[in-house]
């Protein structure tokens, strides 16, 4: 019985190396993207970033200077207002008012704005990754691509965020260059006539 056992015991782990072989060998079909190393290292998408930050940092100067003369215009009232007539005051007052609805006005768009922004150029970058990397996957037999962030643990030759930067960063507008079609062919030139053959000189006559 002991000795069945010993052989069941045998097979099975026979089939587990098998199994695990198998597994070995397919690890070639898998593959997995650094998103944060892409973040850091394509070139369009650090022009992006930019692009973005520099509407931020404008969005956010414009509010500054709005706050700042509500301010001004405040601290001439605490100032000037026991000196000021009602009526002169009464205008100042509404002046404040109508700058202050101004600046709500103005952060509320800048922050939809900026969130439309965002929310479009984050679209549009899932649009072309996918692209890329649905077209490295079919190129390469893949059949998975991973998020590295889902993995705990991965051998760096199956690393394709070199090769997905590569083709992010050529593609022109957001989409791929078109290829410049080929010249029409124009018409064929006819053959130039053969020259006519010139007449054999006249045969030398004999000497006596």
């Amino acid at each position: 019985m002991k000795k069945h056992v010993t052989v069941i015991i045998g097979v099975l782990f026979g089939m587990v190396f098998l199994l695990s072989s198998s597994a070995f060998a397919q690890a070639k079909a898998f593959a997995f993207v650094d998103f944060q190393k892409f973040a850091t290292e394509s070139k369009k998408a650090q022009v992006e970033q930019s692009r973005f930050g520099d509407l931020v940092r404008q969005k956010r100067e414009d509010l500054e200077k709005r706050k700042k003369e509500i301010d001004r215009l405040q601290e001439e009232l605490q100032k000037q207002g026991p000196m000021l007539k009602e009526d002169t005051r009464n205008q100042k007052i509404k002046e404040i008012g109508i700058k202050e609805m101004e600046f709500k006005l103005a952060e509320r768009d800048a922050q939809s704005q900026l969130q439309n922004e965002q929310r479009d150029a984050e679209q549009v970058l899932q649009q072309d990754i996918k692209k890329i990397i649905n077209a490295i996957r079919q190129e390469k037999n893949l059949t998975i691509v991973f998020n590295s962030m889902a993995l705990l643990s991965a051998d760096d030759a199956l690393d394709i965020t070199e090769e997905v930067i590569k083709r992010y960063d050529a593609l022109a507008g957001g989409k791929p260059a078109a290829a410049k079609p080929a010249p029409a062919a124009g018409p064929a030139k006819p053959a130039p006539a053969a020259a006519p053959a010139k007449p054999a000189p006249p045969a030398a006559k004999p000497t006596r």
